[in-house]
């Protein structure tokens, strides 16, 4: 079997897991057999799973496995009986007025108990209350774990014990010792098992001390995001998300990444520390085009600029709303669409407000369909100081449209042909306040060159998206699976 491992996936979602769906849709086109495994307690993942079309005998969860009634079934065919509805925890107050008993019922069937504790935090001079004990059950099966807290927000599963699983009482000490059983399950019960790993270094440590115990079964890293930090004498800071991949990379079969530059400077860092990857590290684009559509055109003289993430401080989303307000200001007819979730969608519409934009900006939610969304849109901004590849900026290409993008290491830099299918923007990677108002006026200043090289910028756009099309891009991984055997 072919596993796509990662923590887990939600409402809205990362270019990682975009880029997992992606994959599975290409793997099905080709007929390869696939299960997405997550290895975080997700309550709501059978309603996010119907919300993103995902089959229910396409996903593996390490908990709903461990409080299933039949194991063996959910492995092979996933949740049988129809998913609960979401529902919210129910809280129960101490005399103090403190919760200290939440519980609920996972769309999977199972019950939740959260026990919470309260206790006083010198450092912030006030009471705070957080997770003590969790307890699952499902019938006779229960599971039980006590939250065990470092500084800040660390937290950590111990003295797990799982009773009733498969008529066995299971004991693990912490939640290294419960994934490395979850594993060495799956090991026994697939065959030619390949595990693509997308997120999770607990993940990689548990898979590699299982290949290092001689386990049958083959190792493939993805990256990305940006896999270098700097060299300091001599030796390579990796990027922290990669650090146990790079410290380990003779156990990986193959290390997977979106982009041809970032492929030759991975072969290139390593070979500066006496490591030859060059046939272990492969490029395979994480998105493609379904269809490319015609050159997009511009509908008299007013431009409509769109953008679509997840709404988070490190997308920079309100850098691109205040260059839109320099060309408003400047008399340029020009509106922007930003969709997408997530923390920033309140201060966004509260600049939007501050800004006087209400007219010209605006807030659309989640797309789960960018390309149809965007469509009559005109051109795609991005102001991300860092993007692997930059999924919906190929959707964006795909349709039709040019883009303007920060010249971000890989995404911008492998999808954005400078001048040719839109603007790459000089940028200083820092949040100073003079380095971000200089980054918004380049912004600005790239989005003005539109008016004049639209239809150009948009035949470059369709050009470039070819070279992305969906076949081509699953023969890629077709032949990649059979090479990796």
């Amino acid at each position: 079997m072919n596993f796509f491992v990662n923590k887990a996936m939600g409402h809205g979602n990362s270019g990682v897991e975009h880029a997992q769906f992606y994959r599975a849709d290409l793997f099905k086109s080709k007929n390869i057999s696939f299960k997405y495994i997550f290895t975080e307690l997700l309550p709501d993942l059978h309603q996010h799973m119907h919300e993103w079309k995902i089959q229910e005998d396409e996903v593996i969860n390490i908990f709903d496995f461990f409080m299933s009634s039949n194991p063996d079934q959910y492995l092979e065919k996933g949740l049988t009986t129809p998913y609960e509805a979401p529902e919210k925890y129910k809280t129960t107050k101490d005399f103090t007025d403190t919760h200290r008993l939440a519980t609920r019922r996972s769309t999977a069937g199972y019950t939740i108990e959260i026990l919470k504790n309260k206790r006083y935090s010198d450092e912030r001079k006030l009471y705070l209350v957080g997770d003590d004990r969790y307890f699952l059950k499902n019938g006779p099966i229960e599971m039980m774990w006590h939250v065990h807290e470092g500084p800040g927000d660390w937290r950590q599963m111990r003295s797990i014990t799982i009773n009733n699983f498969k008529g066995e009482f299971l004991r693990f000490e912490a939640f290294d010792d419960l994934i490395m059983y979850f594993y060495q399950y799956l090991n026994k019960f697939f065959q030619k098992n390949v595990y693509i790993i997308d997120r999770g270094v607990e993940n990689e440590e548990a898979l590699v001390k299982l290949k290092q115990q001689g386990g049958n079964f083959k190792l493939v890293d993805i990256v990305h995001a940006a896999h270098l930090s700097r060299f300091q004498a001599g030796h390579p800071l990796w990027n922290n998300y990669y650090q146990f991949m790079f410290d380990h990379i003779e156990m990986m079969d193959r290390v997977v990444v979106a982009t041809e530059l970032q492929q030759k400077e991975i072969v290139s860092d390593l070979a500066r520390v006496g490591i030859d990857a060059q046939s272990t590290v492969k490029m395979i684009p994480v998105g493609g085009v379904e269809k490319v559509m015609p050159p997009h055109r511009l509908n008299g003289k007013q431009v409509k600029f769109v953008t679509a993430s997840r709404l988070h401080p490190e997308k920079h989303i309100s850098q691109i709303v205040q260059a839109l307000k320099i060309l408003i200001d400047a008399g340029y007819d020009a509106t922007l669409d930003i969709y997408g979730a997530g923390s920033d969608e309140l201060p966004l519409k509260n600049l939007i407000k501050e800004l006087k934009l209400e007219g010209f900006a605006h807030v659309l939610g989640l797309s789960q369909h960018v390309p149809r969304d965007i469509q009559d849109d005109d051109v795609f901004i991005s102001a991300s100081y860092s993007e692997g590849f930059g999924l919906t900026n190929l959707e964006a290409l795909g349709a039709g449209l040019p883009l303007i993008s920060y010249a971000n290491k890989y995404g911008a830099q492998e999808l954005v042909a400078d001048k040719k299918n839109g603007y790459l923007v000089d940028f200083e990677n820092s949040m100073n306040d003079q380095a971000v108002a200089q980054n918004i006026v380049n912004l600005a200043e790239a989005m003005k060159k539109v008016y004049v090289n639209y239809d150009r910028l948009a035949r470059g756009a369709h050009k470039t998206a070819k070279n992305y099309q969906n076949a081509v891009i699953a023969n890629l991984w077709s032949e990649f699976m059979e090479e990796l055997g």
